[in-house]
Order: C-alpha cells, then sequence, then structure tokens
C-alpha cells in the first residue's frame, strides 16, 4: 500500500506553496496526496488578527480544491472539514494513516511571537504524527539532498507513526548529519546525541556517511537554525519530546523557536519522552 502525506490548506499562498512542496516529495516517494481543507482560523494565518478573512461557500472550496490539485503530477485527494482544525486533522490522520502531515507557514516575522498561534504543536500534540511545516520563503530543493537532524543527548525512541519517515528517508538516500547544540559552559560533543539519532533507527538503511555536526550557543534554537545553515541543511528534523510542546506559554519552547523563526521546511518527529 502506497503511502500517504496530508497536506493542509486554506488556499492561502503559504498554503499552495507547501501544495507544491508537497507534491514534489510525493513523486519520488511513490506517495499520494490527501489535501484536506481547513478554515483560516488557526493556520498562523496573520489575517486571524486583523478580521479580514474572507469566509468561502461549499461551492467555493469545492472549486478551489479541484483548482489546486488538477495540475499536480500525483495521485490526490480532496476532502473539506467543518470541526476545528486540531479535530479535524486528528480524524483525517485516524482515517488515512499519513507518513506526514504537511503544514504551510506564512511570513510570521514582523508578528510578535505571543500573537502567533502555534498550530503546528497543537497538530502534533493532537495526532502524534510526524509533521512537515513549509515556511513560504523557503527556497529549498525538493526532494531535500542534505538532511540535518537536530538532536540532544538523551535517548530517543521514536513513536511508531514515525516508520513512515524512516522509508522515507530511506528512499530519498539524502546526505544526512546529526547536530547538537551545546551551551557555552558545556561540552559540544556530538557523540552522544549521534548516538542516540543511529540507535532509534532513524538513519537505517543509508548508504551516506552519517555526518556529525556540533554547535555552541547561548540560545538553544537559534544555535539549530545556524547548525542548520552551516550544514547547508535543504531541511531541518526536530526530534519533539512531549516536554517541548505540551505546556508551552507564549510559544516560548525550543521547538516553537524553531519554527516559527525557521526559514527552511522543518520536519518534527513525536518521540517518547
Amino acid at each position: 500500500m502506497a503511502a500517504s502525506f496530508l497536506v493542509l490548506t486554506d488556499f492561502t499562498p503559504a498554503a499552495d506553496h507547501a501544495l507544491r512542496y508537497a507534491a514534489a516529495l510525493a513523486a519520488p516517494a511513490q506517495a499520494t496526496l490527501v489535501v484536506l481543507h481547513i478554515r483560516r482560523e488557526t493556520l498562523l494565518d496573520p489575517d486571524a488578527f486583523t478580521g479580514t478573512i474572507r469566509h468561502m461557500s461549499e461551492g467555493e472550496i469545492a472549486a478551489a480544491l479541484q483548482e489546486r490539485v488538477q495540475p499536480l503530477k500525483v495521485s490526490a485527494t480532496v476532502e473539506s472539514a467543518v470541526d476545528g482544525v486540531e479535530g479535524a486533522v486528528a480524524d483525517a490522520v485516524r482515517h488515512h494513516a499519513p507518513a506526514l502531515v504537511i503544514l504551510g507557514k506564512p511570513d510570521t516575522e514582523t508578528t510578535p511571537d505571543e500573537l502567533v498561534s502555534s498550530t503546528s504543536l497543537k497538530l502534533l500534540r493532537a495526532t502524534r504524527t510526524p509533521l512537515l511545516v513549509v515556511p513560504i520563503a523557503s527556497q529549498a530543493p525538493v526532494p531535500p539532498h542534505c538532511v540535518t537532524i537536530a538532536a540532544d543527548n538523551s535517548p530517543i525512541e521514536l513513536k511508531v507513526q514515525s516508520a513512515g519517515v524512516q522509508v522515507l528517508l530511506e528512499q530519498l538516500q539524502p546526505h544526512l548529519t546529526v547536530t547538537h547544540v551545546a551551551e557555552p559552559e558545556n561540552s559540544d560533543s556530538c557523540a552522544q546525541a549521534f548516538e542516540a539519532v543511529v540507535a532509534s533507527g532513524l538513519t537505517k538503511g543509508t548508504t551516506f556517511r552519517v555526518l556529525c555536526h556540533s554547535i555552541r550557543h547561548r540560545r538553544i534554537a537559534a544555535g539549530i537554525l545556524l547548525a542548520a545553515a552551516e550544514t547547508k541543511a535543504d531541511l531541518l528534523v526536530l526530534i519533539a519530546r512531549r516536554r517541548s510542546f505540551l505546556g508551552q506559554l507564549f510559544n516560548r519552547s525550543v521547538t516553537s523557536q524553531v519554527v516559527l523563526h525557521g526559514q527552511l521546511p522543518i520536519l518534527l518527529l513525536p518521540a517518547m519522552d
């Protein structure tokens, strides 16, 4: 059975950009797309704060969905949800069991972090399914050639839902780099983080030598983004533990900060604590 990617759309430019990315990623992976329309309420949409969102009729939604999937060169089906974002996506995940949920992110750099609804972390909490966030400003090649995996020194036990990502990396065969960000007073050795990633099985099946890259930085999120730039990553993978996206206020967690300020596609992998 072919893998599927669940792609969320609210017909904004960011969602359209993410759909194109998803189609280009699905082709070499021989995956199908499920394109789910979500009302423009909390998809990191700046218009949600201005009251300028235009609500669409069912007919307009159906026409807009067909307009977007018709040019795609991969198999795609469409759905529309009337529930809230988290409930609708959770239902779609239960029905389709996708390898990835893919979400577009508009430019939020001029919006205070405290005002941005961190939809990505809410969806990760609701579905426990790997989530790929594609910023509208990203010009990264797809499929990715260089993937950087950010990890701390703790053991990694991936959720069963991450199995599709392991298969995807094996299919794409990108160059993989494990990066570890240490605070200035700590050792910057990458060995423990590297061993944790390898033991998780995430790099299983790669034909290239997995590299290690360490960096010291006072702010972990900024250090991760700097490491991604230094390793010339086309895709950044974050090991997202429950403590990083549960009970966090004002988007201050490392995961939130990387998602909010990253300019390249970011794949969040849910892991056990």
